[in-house]
Protein backbone atom coordinates (compact mmCIF):
# COMPACT_ATOMS: atom_id res chain seq x y z
CA UNK A 1 0.00 0.00 0.00
CA UNK A 2 1.30 3.49 -0.88
CA UNK A 3 1.03 6.55 1.29
CA UNK A 4 1.46 10.31 1.05
CA UNK A 5 2.92 12.54 3.75
CA UNK A 6 1.18 15.92 3.90
CA UNK A 7 3.00 18.81 5.57
CA UNK A 8 1.40 22.18 6.40
CA UNK A 9 4.16 24.75 6.96
CA UNK A 10 3.14 27.73 9.10
CA UNK A 11 5.07 30.60 10.58
CA UNK A 12 4.90 29.30 14.15
CA UNK A 13 4.18 25.59 13.78
CA UNK A 14 4.31 22.83 11.18
CA UNK A 15 1.60 20.16 11.04
CA UNK A 16 2.00 16.81 9.32
CA UNK A 17 0.07 13.60 8.73
CA UNK A 18 0.08 10.47 6.57
CA UNK A 19 -2.74 9.80 4.11
CA UNK A 20 -3.71 6.60 2.35
CA UNK A 21 -6.06 6.90 -0.64
CA UNK A 22 -6.98 10.37 0.60
CA UNK A 23 -7.83 9.14 4.07
CA UNK A 24 -5.87 10.64 6.96
CA UNK A 25 -4.25 8.20 9.35
CA UNK A 26 -5.40 10.22 12.37
CA UNK A 27 -2.83 8.79 14.76
CA UNK A 28 -0.07 10.31 12.64
CA UNK A 29 -1.27 13.93 12.95
CA UNK A 30 1.55 15.76 14.69
CA UNK A 31 2.51 19.37 15.42
CA UNK A 32 6.13 20.50 15.27
CA UNK A 33 7.98 23.76 15.86
CA UNK A 34 8.45 25.69 12.62
CA UNK A 35 12.13 26.65 13.02
CA UNK A 36 11.11 29.55 10.75
CA UNK A 37 13.95 31.80 11.92
CA UNK A 38 16.69 29.17 11.57
CA UNK A 39 19.32 28.80 8.87
CA UNK A 40 18.51 27.14 5.56
CA UNK A 41 20.02 23.74 6.28
CA UNK A 42 18.51 23.60 9.75
CA UNK A 43 15.03 24.07 8.24
CA UNK A 44 15.63 21.52 5.47
CA UNK A 45 16.95 19.00 8.01
CA UNK A 46 13.90 19.70 10.17
CA UNK A 47 11.57 18.89 7.25
CA UNK A 48 13.55 15.70 6.64
CA UNK A 49 13.16 14.80 10.35
CA UNK A 50 9.41 15.36 10.06
CA UNK A 51 9.24 12.96 7.09
CA UNK A 52 11.20 10.38 9.09
CA UNK A 53 9.00 10.84 12.15
CA UNK A 54 5.83 10.41 10.07
CA UNK A 55 7.16 7.15 8.62
CA UNK A 56 7.92 5.91 12.13
CA UNK A 57 4.42 6.87 13.29
CA UNK A 58 2.94 4.98 10.35
CA UNK A 59 5.07 1.92 11.10
CA UNK A 60 3.56 1.80 14.60
CA UNK A 61 0.15 1.32 12.98
CA UNK A 62 1.17 -1.35 10.47
CA UNK A 63 1.37 -5.07 11.10
CA UNK A 64 2.96 -5.44 7.68
CA UNK A 65 6.04 -3.20 7.67
CA UNK A 66 6.38 -3.11 3.87
CA UNK A 67 5.01 0.39 3.37
CA UNK A 68 5.87 2.69 0.48
CA UNK A 69 5.71 6.48 0.56
CA UNK A 70 4.52 7.76 -2.81
CA UNK A 71 5.40 11.38 -2.12
CA UNK A 72 5.47 14.39 0.16
CA UNK A 73 3.02 17.24 -0.45
CA UNK A 74 3.93 20.50 1.24
CA UNK A 75 1.61 23.45 1.84
CA UNK A 76 3.93 26.45 1.92
CA UNK A 77 3.29 30.18 2.28
CA UNK A 78 4.02 32.53 -0.59
CA UNK A 79 5.48 34.09 -2.48
CA UNK A 80 7.03 31.10 -4.21
CA UNK A 81 7.45 29.42 -7.57
CA UNK A 82 5.49 26.33 -6.65
CA UNK A 83 6.18 24.39 -9.84
CA UNK A 84 9.93 24.71 -9.30
CA UNK A 85 9.67 24.55 -5.50
CA UNK A 86 11.53 27.82 -4.92
CA UNK A 87 10.64 30.16 -2.05
CA UNK A 88 10.68 33.92 -2.52
CA UNK A 89 9.78 34.88 1.04
CA UNK A 90 11.90 37.83 2.10
CA UNK A 91 11.74 40.41 4.88
CA UNK A 92 8.99 38.67 6.85
CA UNK A 93 11.30 37.31 9.57
CA UNK A 94 9.99 33.83 8.77
CA UNK A 95 11.77 31.48 6.35
CA UNK A 96 13.96 34.34 5.08
CA UNK A 97 16.88 31.89 4.93
CA UNK A 98 15.00 29.92 2.25
CA UNK A 99 14.89 32.89 -0.14
CA UNK A 100 15.59 31.59 -3.68
CA UNK A 101 16.19 28.08 -2.28
CA UNK A 102 14.81 25.13 -4.28
CA UNK A 103 13.08 23.45 -1.34
CA UNK A 104 12.00 20.41 -3.35
CA UNK A 105 15.52 19.67 -4.55
CA UNK A 106 17.19 20.42 -1.20
CA UNK A 107 14.76 18.21 0.72
CA UNK A 108 14.94 15.40 -1.84
CA UNK A 109 18.75 15.36 -1.64
CA UNK A 110 18.71 15.43 2.17
CA UNK A 111 16.19 12.58 2.29
CA UNK A 112 18.26 10.57 -0.21
CA UNK A 113 21.32 10.84 2.05
CA UNK A 114 19.39 9.58 5.07
CA UNK A 115 20.04 5.99 6.19
CA UNK A 116 16.44 5.28 7.30
CA UNK A 117 13.99 6.97 4.94
CA UNK A 118 14.89 5.74 1.40
CA UNK A 119 13.96 2.11 2.02
CA UNK A 120 10.37 3.20 2.61
CA UNK A 121 10.05 5.31 -0.56
CA UNK A 122 8.37 4.15 -3.76
CA UNK A 123 10.37 4.12 -7.00
CA UNK A 124 8.45 7.16 -8.26
CA UNK A 125 8.74 9.10 -4.99
CA UNK A 126 8.34 12.85 -5.50
CA UNK A 127 8.06 16.08 -3.51
CA UNK A 128 5.67 18.86 -4.46
CA UNK A 129 4.95 22.32 -3.03
CA UNK A 130 1.67 24.19 -3.21
CA UNK A 131 0.35 27.50 -1.96
CA UNK A 132 -1.08 26.97 1.52
CA UNK A 133 -4.28 28.95 0.83
CA UNK A 134 -4.83 27.10 -2.46
CA UNK A 135 -4.35 23.67 -0.90
CA UNK A 136 -6.78 24.60 1.87
CA UNK A 137 -9.29 25.54 -0.84
CA UNK A 138 -8.71 22.30 -2.76
CA UNK A 139 -9.41 20.35 0.42
CA UNK A 140 -12.57 22.34 1.04
CA UNK A 141 -13.72 21.74 -2.54
CA UNK A 142 -13.15 18.00 -2.13
CA UNK A 143 -15.41 18.15 0.93
CA UNK A 144 -18.17 20.25 -0.61
CA UNK A 145 -18.28 18.63 -4.05
CA UNK A 146 -19.88 15.61 -2.35
CA UNK A 147 -23.00 17.72 -1.81
CA UNK A 148 -23.03 19.05 -5.36
CA UNK A 149 -21.04 22.27 -4.98
CA UNK A 150 -19.24 23.16 -8.24
CA UNK A 151 -17.97 26.71 -7.57
CA UNK A 152 -16.22 27.69 -4.37
CA UNK A 153 -14.32 30.80 -3.25
CA UNK A 154 -11.97 30.40 -0.30
CA UNK A 155 -10.24 33.13 1.68
CA UNK A 156 -7.70 32.66 4.45
CA UNK A 157 -7.51 35.61 6.83
CA UNK A 158 -4.34 35.99 8.85
CA UNK A 159 -1.02 37.77 8.45
CA UNK A 160 -2.32 38.49 4.94
CA UNK A 161 -5.24 37.33 2.81
CA UNK A 162 -5.01 34.15 0.79
CA UNK A 163 -7.56 33.46 -1.92
CA UNK A 164 -8.47 30.66 -4.30
CA UNK A 165 -11.40 30.24 -6.68
CA UNK A 166 -12.29 26.74 -7.87
CA UNK A 167 -14.72 25.81 -10.63
CA UNK A 168 -15.55 22.12 -11.09
CA UNK A 169 -12.25 21.04 -9.54
CA UNK A 170 -10.11 23.51 -11.49
CA UNK A 171 -8.27 26.40 -9.81
CA UNK A 172 -9.34 29.52 -11.70
CA UNK A 173 -6.74 32.05 -12.86
CA UNK A 174 -7.14 34.84 -15.41
CA UNK A 175 -10.84 34.33 -16.11
CA UNK A 176 -14.22 35.11 -14.55
CA UNK A 177 -12.71 38.39 -13.36
CA UNK A 178 -10.04 36.63 -11.30
CA UNK A 179 -6.42 37.92 -11.58
CA UNK A 180 -3.91 35.90 -13.61
CA UNK A 181 -2.22 34.81 -10.38
CA UNK A 182 -5.51 33.61 -8.91
CA UNK A 183 -4.81 35.78 -5.84
CA UNK A 184 -6.47 39.06 -4.85
CA UNK A 185 -4.10 40.23 -2.10
CA UNK A 186 -2.50 42.85 -4.33
CA UNK A 187 -5.68 44.00 -6.08
CA UNK A 188 -6.28 47.77 -5.75
CA UNK A 189 -8.45 48.75 -2.80
CA UNK A 190 -8.96 52.21 -1.27
CA UNK A 191 -5.55 53.92 -0.98
CA UNK A 192 -3.52 50.76 -1.42
CA UNK A 193 -4.13 47.06 -2.00
CA UNK A 194 -6.51 44.53 -0.46
CA UNK A 195 -3.91 43.10 1.93
CA UNK A 196 -3.29 46.54 3.47
CA UNK A 197 -6.79 46.32 4.92
CA UNK A 198 -7.65 42.60 5.05
CA UNK A 199 -4.90 41.28 7.28
CA UNK A 200 -3.54 41.35 10.81
CA UNK A 201 -1.98 44.71 9.92
CA UNK A 202 -5.34 45.98 8.67
CA UNK A 203 -7.06 45.15 11.96
CA UNK A 204 -4.20 46.72 13.91
CA UNK A 205 -4.64 49.95 11.94
CA UNK A 206 -8.39 49.94 12.63
CA UNK A 207 -7.68 49.33 16.32
CA UNK A 208 -5.37 52.37 16.41
CA UNK A 209 -8.10 54.48 14.81
CA UNK A 210 -10.46 53.46 17.60
CA UNK A 211 -8.05 54.31 20.40
CA UNK A 212 -6.34 50.99 21.12
CA UNK A 213 -2.60 50.58 21.60
CA UNK A 214 -0.48 49.15 18.78
CA UNK A 215 0.36 45.95 20.69
CA UNK A 216 -3.21 44.65 21.12
CA UNK A 217 -3.83 41.49 19.08
CA UNK A 218 -6.87 40.15 17.23
CA UNK A 219 -7.70 37.60 19.90
CA UNK A 220 -7.73 40.25 22.63
CA UNK A 221 -9.89 42.52 20.50
CA UNK A 222 -12.31 39.67 19.84
CA UNK A 223 -12.64 38.94 23.55
CA UNK A 224 -13.38 42.60 24.23
CA UNK A 225 -15.97 42.66 21.44
CA UNK A 226 -17.65 39.55 22.84
CA UNK A 227 -17.90 41.34 26.18
CA UNK A 228 -19.63 44.29 24.54
CA UNK A 229 -16.70 46.72 24.39
CA UNK A 230 -18.04 49.40 22.03
CA UNK A 231 -14.75 50.39 20.41
CA UNK A 232 -13.72 46.76 19.86
CA UNK A 233 -17.09 46.13 18.23
CA UNK A 234 -16.45 49.12 15.94
CA UNK A 235 -13.08 47.66 14.88
CA UNK A 236 -14.67 44.41 13.73
CA UNK A 237 -17.64 46.20 12.20
CA UNK A 238 -15.26 48.27 10.07
CA UNK A 239 -13.23 45.17 9.19
CA UNK A 240 -16.36 43.35 8.02
CA UNK A 241 -17.26 46.28 5.77
CA UNK A 242 -13.74 46.36 4.29
CA UNK A 243 -13.75 42.59 3.74
CA UNK A 244 -17.06 42.71 1.87
CA UNK A 245 -15.98 45.67 -0.25
CA UNK A 246 -12.66 44.00 -1.10
CA UNK A 247 -14.09 40.64 -2.22
CA UNK A 248 -17.33 41.88 -3.78
CA UNK A 249 -15.94 42.48 -7.29
CA UNK A 250 -14.57 38.94 -7.44
CA UNK A 251 -17.67 37.34 -5.95
CA UNK A 252 -19.82 39.25 -8.46
CA UNK A 253 -17.72 38.12 -11.44
CA UNK A 254 -17.01 34.54 -10.33
CA UNK A 255 -20.43 33.79 -8.80
CA UNK A 256 -19.47 31.02 -6.34
CA UNK A 257 -22.08 28.88 -4.66
CA UNK A 258 -20.23 29.07 -1.37
CA UNK A 259 -17.58 31.22 0.33
CA UNK A 260 -15.38 29.45 2.89
CA UNK A 261 -13.12 31.29 5.31
CA UNK A 262 -10.03 29.94 7.04
CA UNK A 263 -7.06 31.42 8.88
CA UNK A 264 -6.63 32.79 12.39
CA UNK A 265 -8.78 35.90 11.90
CA UNK A 266 -11.70 33.77 10.69
CA UNK A 267 -11.93 32.35 14.21
CA UNK A 268 -13.39 35.74 15.16
CA UNK A 269 -15.88 35.70 12.26
CA UNK A 270 -18.88 36.08 14.58
CA UNK A 271 -17.56 39.53 15.50
CA UNK A 272 -17.69 40.82 11.91
CA UNK A 273 -20.28 38.52 10.34
CA UNK A 274 -23.08 41.07 10.54
CA UNK A 275 -21.27 43.96 8.85
CA UNK A 276 -19.78 41.60 6.27
CA UNK A 277 -23.19 40.16 5.42
CA UNK A 278 -24.83 43.58 5.22
CA UNK A 279 -22.27 44.77 2.65
CA UNK A 280 -21.90 41.57 0.60
CA UNK A 281 -23.29 41.08 -2.87
CA UNK A 282 -25.49 38.07 -2.24
CA UNK A 283 -27.45 35.81 -4.52
CA UNK A 284 -30.11 33.48 -3.24
CA UNK A 285 -27.79 30.51 -3.68
CA UNK A 286 -24.65 31.93 -2.01
CA UNK A 287 -23.65 30.43 1.32
CA UNK A 288 -20.92 31.68 3.68
CA UNK A 289 -19.10 29.30 5.99
CA UNK A 290 -16.07 29.25 8.27
CA UNK A 291 -14.18 25.99 7.83
CA UNK A 292 -14.52 23.64 10.78
CA UNK A 293 -11.68 21.44 9.47
CA UNK A 294 -9.01 23.81 8.06
CA UNK A 295 -6.05 21.56 8.86
CA UNK A 296 -7.75 18.44 7.50
CA UNK A 297 -8.61 20.34 4.31
CA UNK A 298 -5.00 21.51 3.89
CA UNK A 299 -3.76 17.93 4.36
CA UNK A 300 -6.22 16.77 1.69
CA UNK A 301 -5.06 19.51 -0.67
CA UNK A 302 -1.39 18.63 -0.12
CA UNK A 303 -2.21 14.98 -0.74
CA UNK A 304 -3.84 16.02 -4.01
CA UNK A 305 -0.46 17.36 -5.21
CA UNK A 306 0.85 13.80 -5.29
CA UNK A 307 -2.30 12.07 -6.48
Amino acid sequence: MSYVISIDVGGTTIHAAVLSDGVIQTNTITTYDSYANKDKQVIINHLKDIVEDQIKELLKLQINKTIKIKGVGIAFPGPADYNEGVSYIKGLEKYDSLYKVNIKKALFNTISDNLFIPKYLSKNFSIHLGNDATLFAVGEFIKYKNIGIKRIACFTLGTGIGSTFICEGRVVKGEFGIPDSGFIYNAPYKKGIVEDYISKKGISNLALQHGFSSDINVRELAELAKDGHTDAEKVFNDFGVCLAEAVNPFIYSFKPEIIVFGGQISKSFKQFESSFSENMIYTDELKVKVSDTPLISTFAGANNLIN
